[in-house]
């Protein structure tokens, strides 16, 4: 008798430890993912120079942000910071209609802030922060948690877009 409680406790051990290295394992690999994602973003962004729509020809950063996360099955919301001047895409059209104001407790699936540089030299220099979310997701738990991951571009001399510069903090 002795022998099977003691088989029992070691069983429930290595359970505990398997869900462990599962939530790790979750959590890395949904990490990685979106941490490429958002530095493809600021990719964009820096190669168009903004946030810019773009013609058929020549798409602009909106619709090669919209058409990378399309492809990359990126689904995960999330809300964007309270600050002043931070948009979010509602939709993944890929459109510069989809690039709306921030609202407070709204859900967008990234959020995208132009930022003066306080550059005295060049005032028209601007930087653009952007956040995109990753979800915790275990198999059997379900989503636990939604976290973001932040950047921000280099420098840009002369933004192509119109969105509203928030001063620097």
């Amino acid at each position: 008798m002795r022998e099977s409680i003691g088989m029992t406790w070691v069983f429930q051990i290595m359970l505990v430890f398997i869900l462990l290295f599962a939530g790790f394992l979750a959590i890395y690999i949904n990490f990685s993912k979106t941490y490429k994602i958002k530095n493809e973003v600021l990719n964009f962004i820096e190669k168009k120079e903004g946030m810019t729509d773009g013609i058929a020809s020549n798409p602009g950063s909106i619709k090669l942000i919209t058409n990378y996360l399309k492809t990359h099955n990126y689904g995960t919301t999330g809300v964007c910071p309270n600050d002043a001047g931070w948009y979010g895409a509602k939709a993944l059209n890929g459109n510069l209609s989809d690039l709306t104001e921030a609202i407070k407790g709204e859900k967008y699936y990234y959020c995208v802030r132009k930022v003066d540089s306080n550059d005295n030299k060049n005032p028209n220099k601007v930087f653009y922060e952007v956040r995109v979310f990753f979800k915790f997701d275990l198999p059997v738990f379900g989503n636990l948690h939604t976290f973001s991951i932040e950047g921000e571009t280099v420098d840009i001399d002369f933004p192509a877009d119109n969105l509203v510069v928030a001063p620097a903090d």
